[in-house]
Order: structure tokens, then C-alpha cells, then sequence
């Protein structure tokens, strides 16, 4: 089982409950995008820890069920690899993942005082440049996508006030 995604589901089922709970105080119109965010987060959240689970269910019972093959001759020395043996696999990065879950907590405290426009650009550079997955071209056009359709949605689709930059502004 990977902890790391089991972790991450649960992270993201809390967050989807917070905000769907806090989009509940909200007015008719400015609850909507909120909740069906949430919800939405929310189900993918439940389907990665019933993924999670399951697998570690039948990983289980599949080695529970199989027997241990037995060596004729000579006994190999713990981690050395015969012929067949592929290497093993890297080791899983949970430190990355409670990285970016702390950047996450301190995002969402620091739009207040930093406005969405700088704590989302510094959040998400900060998060794809610990992560490593994309280059540094596709990360600026993703921040930039990101910040955009955001500013759309609330501003322009529903209207709400959005602290875009830090209040000295």
C-alpha cells in the first residue's frame, strides 16, 4: 500500500468537506462552484482510498495464499538478485507529499495577506518545482491557466470579491 496516496486521499476528503461545508454560509449563486468543487474532490478522494485499500487487500491475500519457493543447493544472501529478479523499486516519496500538503496549508492562510494572485503563483511554483514532473515552460503556462480561469469564475461568472493582490495595493 502506498501511504503517501492513502494520505493524500484523506487530505483531499478533508479539504473538500471544509470547503463544502463553508460554501453552505455563502449566498445561493457564489455556493454553487464551490460545492461542486467539493464534491467532486470529494469523489475522487473516496475512489483513491478505496483504490488504496483494495489493493493492499489483495496484495494481502495474495501473499498470504502463496507459498515461498524454496532454493535447491546453495541460499542466496539477503538482497542479492538472481537472473529473473528485476531491481527493486524506488523507494516512495513521502516527504514530497507532506511538502506540498504544508504548502497548501500555509496557501490558504497567506491569501489574505499576500492576495490569491501572489500565493497562487508562489504556491504552485513552489509545489511543480519540489515535485520535478513538468518543466519550467509548462509550469509558468499552468500557473498562468490556473490563476486565469479562476479569476473568470469568481469575478467575472460569479461576481464575488476576490483579493487578487496584497492589500498595500
Amino acid at each position: 500500500m502506498k501511504l503517501s496516496r492513502l494520505l493524500f486521499g484523506l487530505f483531499a476528503l478533508g479539504v473538500a468537506t471544509l470547503f463544502g461545508v463553508t460554501s453552505l454560509g455563502y449566498p445561493d449563486a457564489a455556493a454553487r462552484m464551490p460545492l461542486i468543487y467539493a464534491v467532486v474532490v470529494g469523489l475522487f478522494a473516496i475512489a483513491m482510498i478505496v483504490q488504496e485499500l483494495t489493493a493492499h487487500s489483495r496484495a494481502r491475500a495474495q501473499a498470504s495464499s502463496s507459498a515461498a519457493p524454496t532454493l535447491e543447493g546453495s541460499q542466496l544472501a539477503e538482497g542479492e538478485l538472481t537472473e529473473g529478479d528485476s531491481a527493486p523499486a524506488p523507494p516512495a516519496r513521502p516527504l514530497k507529499a507532506m511538502a506540498v500538503f504544508a504548502f497548501a496549508a500555509v496557501y490558504i492562510y497567506s491569501i489574505s495577506w499576500l492576495g490569491y494572485v501572489v500565493a497562487t503563483a508562489a504556491f504552485m511554483g513552489l509545489s511543480l518545482w519540489l515535485v520535478r514532473h513538468v518543466s519550467l515552460r509548462f509550469s509558468l503556462i499552468g500557473i498562468a491557466g490556473l490563476i486565469t480561469v479562476v479569476c473568470l469564475v469568481f469575478i467575472g461568472f460569479l461576481g464575488l470579491p476576490v483579493p487578487l493582490l496584497p492589500p498595500l495595493f
